[in-house]
């Protein structure tokens, strides 16, 4: 039987060459302008960064696109709808099952909210917009065995404008350039996750019968740091015919039965913090009443259902014992696409193998097989990667994970290792000339019923995330 050909072999076949070899085929001085305006454009549209001191910088964007096809697309599609749609039972596991509840942690003011805005919403659907980040390789010819999720994030979803931008500046200044040395490369953009996102708040306006879709972009004013993405956001969703605001929570109001913007009446809410950082703002004095009826008028997006963020959801997803809470479907999916996950505390549970262990003995076994992560932490910080740490510094990750602190903070979750996926990218030297330099990658997969859309990242750093200065891939289709 003939060996069937890699898809980097057919992308080869097809164009010639691979796509890097296709951008290097490109003269030195028509790059050094590519790369020039492609910063340029990058900085024009608003692709920049805040550091928590209110230092902006540009993030870059890598020259060449990663290139997925039509059937990866639909592939993610599916997996990633289920797992969104099993992260949306977790709120109800979360009430339900006493053993859930306990690989959840939430302090005491976060439970009463949650508990009181659960008892009035209950019965009604749960809308999660979330961006599941994963391990992806669209080249290899096992990449769906290779596609593994190691975390998720359902609350104010970084990259939604930066994916759909980043894929059209590219495809506006480099794809030209490199479709004159391959006329057989013809690209299309993968789905805008703006409009993923504007029809999944459409979906959920209808669940709770809204007539219009008035959208409250919430977001503190005097926020620092990260992305800043939400002007942008509005901005599209009035391109689209949508009443749009960007409103701080504290400047929301409740006139009668309806919310307000000022002038505006709001029918949805898309947020872009936990509860926990409205109940700082409570116990500040500030009145966030009004978000508050929101979220017991499920009218927030994210619903109360995007709390479960945490790193421990992935214990839940791939622990036996809960198993029977979920369709035979969304087992597969966790048994093959989600990392084994376990919150680091004196227990009996199985391992990455399947097997009954004592958790914390097994751990000190099998540093080369585990990374730990605060749990409830964001932006890349405070992992510890056990194959890349000697075995003191492993012994003293797992004494803090253990400390008082850890646990008041959600605790730390040890996860099965998987090596970052790397690859090649073009990039300018300071003496003008172009090479290969080669970048650990992550995707994260944004899925509604409509469609799939990926932030692609890229970093020289093994925990690859914009806030660590990485940069973006733009993703996008061959057809």
């Amino acid at each position: 039987m003939a060996r069937r050909s890699s898809w980097a072999e057919r992308v080869d076949a097809r164009l010639g060459n691979t796509v890097n070899e296709v951008f290097l085929k490109i003269p030195p001085r028509e790059v050094r302008k590519l790369f020039k305006k492609l910063a340029d454009e990058a900085e024009k549209e608003g692709i920049v960064y805040e550091d928590d001191d209110g230092t902006i910088h540009p993030v870059p964007i890598m020259a060449r696109p990663r290139i997925i096809r039509p059937e990866q697309e639909q592939y993610f599609h599916k997996v990633c709808l289920d797992l969104t749609r099993a992260l949306e039972k977790l709120v109800s596991l979360y009430i339900e099952v006493p053993a859930v509840r306990a690989l959840l942690p939430f302090t005491e003011r976060e439970e009463r909210w949650l508990r009181d805005i659960w008892a009035k919403v209950g019965t009604q659907p749960q809308s999660v917009v979330a961006r599941l980040d994963a391990n992806a390789d669209f080249a290899s010819d096992d990449w769906a065995e290779g596609f593994h999720f190691f975390e998720t994030n359902s609350v104010g979803v970084g990259g939604m404008y930066y994916a759909p931008k980043s894929a059209e500046i590219l495809q506006r200044v480099v794809v030209p350039a490199m479709q004159k040395r391959a006329p057989a490369l013809v690209l299309k953009p993968q789905d805008d996750m703006r409009q993923l996102l504007l029809e999944q708040i459409t979906i959920h306006a209808k669940h709770i019968r809204k007539r219009r879709i008035n959208t409250a972009f919430v977001q503190e004013k005097d926020t620092v740091g990260g992305p800043n993405e939400f002007p942008y956001l509005v901005e599209y969703f009035k391109s689209q015919g949508v009443p749009a605001v960007l409103v701080d929570p504290r400047d929301l109001r409740r006139k009668g039965d309806e919310l307000y913007a000022g002038d505006l009446p709001i029918d949805i809410v898309y947020r872009d913090a936990e509860i926990g950082e409205y109940i700082a703002l409570e116990e500040d004095g500030a009145d966030v009443s009004a978000l508050r009826a929101a979220f017991m008028n499920n009218q927030v997006v994210s619903t109360i259902a995007g709390e479960f963020d945490h790193k421990s959801t992935f214990e839940v997803l791939t622990s036996p014992e809960f198993a029977s809470h979920f369709t035979k479907k969304q087992q597969k999916i966790f048994r093959q696409h989600v990392l084994w996950t376990r919150i680091v505390r004196e227990h009996k549970t199985t391992d990455i193998d399947g097997q009954p262990v004592d958790l914390l003995p097994w751990l000190r076994r099998n540093k080369d097989r585990v990374v730990l992560k605060p749990n409830r932490s964001f932006g890349g910080t405070g992992i510890v990667v056990g194959p890349h740490v000697d075995l003191a510094t492993w012994d003293d990750a797992i004494r803090d994970a253990l400390s008082p602190d850890a646990a008041e903070t959600g605790g730390v979750v040890a996860q099965r290792y998987v090596d970052v996926k790397v690859k090649d990218f073009p990039i300018l030297s300071s003496d003008g000339g172009v090479s290969l330099e080669e970048f650990y990658v992550v995707c994260g997969f944004l899925a509604t019923p409509r469609g799939v859309a990926i932030l692609g990242r890229a970093s020289k750093k093994r925990v690859v995330n914009v806030g660590q200065k990485g940069g973006l891939t733009a993703v996008l289709v061959m057809v």
